[in-house]
Order: structure tokens, then C-alpha cells, then sequence
């Protein structure tokens, strides 16, 4: 688990010569990288290609036998 403190000290001790990196600092946070920006794009997409895919099974094996139009 990250000791929220340690970080804390070892950000103000990198910090110590600029005044406004500590302002910045957030911006190197894990919460804000591109992975987990892209990630949170699309929250259920992985539920609902998954539901899909069952649907498209079920609507194949077990759907209508008449496929006219």
C-alpha cells in the first residue's frame, strides 16, 4: 500500500529548488496518465461487447429458424 506521507516528504524534498513544482506535482499522479484517461472513456463498454456477444450466440442457436425477410 502507498504510505501517503512518504510521498508527500519525497515531493517536498524533489521540490525544494521550485517553488511551483508542488502545483504541478498533480499532474504526475497515476489518476491522471493517458492509460487510465482512456480507460474511464468508456466505463461499460467491456460489459456490453460481452452481453452482446451472448446475445448474438443465443439469437444464432436458439432465434428463428426462418430467416426470410
Amino acid at each position: 500500500m502507498v504510505d501517503p506521507i512518504k510521498i508527500i516528504e519525497r515531493a517536498r524534498l524533489s521540490t525544494a529548488k521550485d517553488p511551483w513544482a508542488q502545483r504541478e506535482a498533480w499532474r504526475n499522479h497515476p489518476s491522471f496518465s493517458k492509460m487510465s484517461q482512456l480507460r474511464g472513456m468508456f466505463p461499460g463498454f467491456g460489459i456490453a461487447t460481452g452481453l452482446f456477444a451472448i446475445y448474438l450466440a443465443y439469437d444464432h442457436f436458439a432465434g428463428a429458424k426462418d430467416k426470410k425477410h
